[in-house]
């Protein structure tokens, strides 16, 4: 039962250890010093042009590179970008741990090692000047708003500006913003270089953000929906011949992906209860209305791996169900799981990631949400929020039956609306590498009503 425990709580403990204090205080006096006396150290001068050019890119999880399915999907979709303009571009990522720069090199990148305890400004300003980095990134994904930890936010903020100190062009790739932001970043969005491009990925959190930090921003869409799906691997081609069994058989088939950070505090016996309500779910939907399921894992972090929730279910539904349940067991890339969530109908998912994998694909998407992040997705595509679940509501009577059977009466009616808008979202990822490829940006001006004008 130990597995089923969400532990989001490992972020909230390092961004508690990072400083004396998790506050805003320890934010405005300890953090804003430190990266003050490391930006004059730096003192603005811009840093010669390399040859060949080279890239410094900070993940939103310094400390877990490649576990993180949305991580590797940005990754991988950002640098394959840059390198169609830059083909022998050197890619560097920050890592905290010597474990997650072994996976940086395996990944076939170089590690820059900075992230580590105690964090130091002046060491990051340092390590960049040797860089000498022509072009930063950071994966501002959900983390940017101090979700997590305030913090953490701050110095991937920072850190940020202290590449565009050293001369390079830098890029903050869409993030998502929530209604409760910490209180204590609105001053660090305020002293940034103005050479620091700010991209929010979706209409809503662009404007939360100006309210936040009047500041400049950028609309883009997600930069995953530009990676591209990898289908001759032999693990996508077991689990395609499995969907095209069950087509066989007439089924539609669905992917379903449930996970322990639906709820943010460590409560075992809400997970097993959403363990018990979607396999009742599923097993109606598979008896009454020929659906056949998919239970694919999105992050593979032990502590919050999404099979720890999928196992269980697993583990309920093959007696009922038989081959009309099929249980990922590989541990698959992210161009991979992109592969395979466009052989099937619609995706039901918590993981942020996999929905962009899917509505990339153009398959359609139910979400159960949370940190207020699947609804501006949602508006890039004209998809009805009714496709949207709180974990709340997920765990009240008989809803998330109700809510899989609007999902199967209106998947493919969704599914032309999100092909159809497909390529307007793929113009707005691609705004992300706008910045350092020297294309033009998608204006604050260009959003109207939640949509691209």
């Amino acid at each position: 039962m130990k597995q089923l425990i969400p532990v989001p709580v490992r972020k909230h403990l390092r961004g508690w250890l990072n400083s004396a204090k998790n506050t805003p205080i320890a934010v405005d006096l300890l953090e804003l010093r430190r990266w003050q006396i490391a930006r004059k150290a730096i003192g603005g001068s811009a840093a010669p042009r390399n040859n060949p050019r080279r890239l410094v890119l900070l993940p939103s999880d310094p400390w877990s590179i490649h576990q993180s399915r949305g991580d590797e999907a940005m990754i991988e979709a950002a640098v394959g970008e840059m390198k169609q303009a830059h083909p022998n571009i050197e890619v560097y990522i920050v890592t905290a741990t010597k474990a997650a720069s072994a996976e940086v090199r395996a990944m076939g990148f170089k590690p820059l090692e900075f992230w580590r305890q105690p964090f130091s400004y002046m060491t990051v300003a340092q390590e960049l000047s040797l860089t000498r980095p022509d072009f930063g990134m950071v994966l501002g994904a959900d983390v940017l708003d101090g979700y997590y930890s305030p913090v953490d936010a701050a110095r991937m903020l920072l850190v940020a500006d202290l590449m565009a100190g050293c001369g390079a062009k830098v890029s903050v790739l869409g993030f998502s913003f929530n209604s409760r932001p910490a209180k204590a970043l609105r001053e660090v969005f305020r002293l940034l270089d103005p050479g620091v491009v700010l991209n929010l990925r979706d209409a809503l959190s662009l404007q939360r953000f100006k309210e936040f930090a009047p500041n400049r921003a950028h609309l883009v869409a997600d930069s995953a929906f530009m990676l591209v799906p990898q289908a001759e691997t032999a693990a996508v081609k077991q689990i395609a011949a499995a969907i095209a069994e069950q087509r066989r058989q007439g089924r539609d088939v669905f992917v379903f992906n449930i996970h322990p950070m639906l709820f943010r505090k460590s409560e075992p016996a809400k997970l097993r209860r959403m363990i018990e309500l979607a396999a009742s779910a599923i097993e109606r939907m598979s008896r009454e209305h020929n659906a056949s399921w998919v239970l694919l894992a999105h992050d593979y972090r032990p502590e919050i791996a999404d099979d720890n929730c999928l196992r269980p279910l697993a583990g309920r539904l093959s007696a009922a169900l038989g081959n009309h349940v099929h249980h990922v067991e590989h541990v698959l890339s992210a161009s991979e799981i992109k592969a395979v969530v466009g052989l099937v109908d619609g995706v039901v998912t918590g993981r942020m990631h996999l929905a962009i994998a899917a509505l990339g694909q153009g398959t359609p998407v139910a979400a159960i949400t949370y940190q207020d992040k699947f609804q501006g997705l949602f508006a890039h595509f004209g998809v009805s929020e009714s496709l949207l679940l709180s974990p709340e509501q997920l765990l009240a009577g008989d809803n998330l039956e109700k809510f899989l059977l609007r999902f199967l009466g209106a998947y493919k009616t969704a599914g032309a609306q999100v092909r159809n808008m497909l390529p307007a979202v793929m113009e707005l990822s691609r705004a992300n590498i706008a910045p350092l490829r020297g294309d033009g940006l998608m204006s604050v001006d260009a959003v109207s009503d939640g949509k691209v004008a």
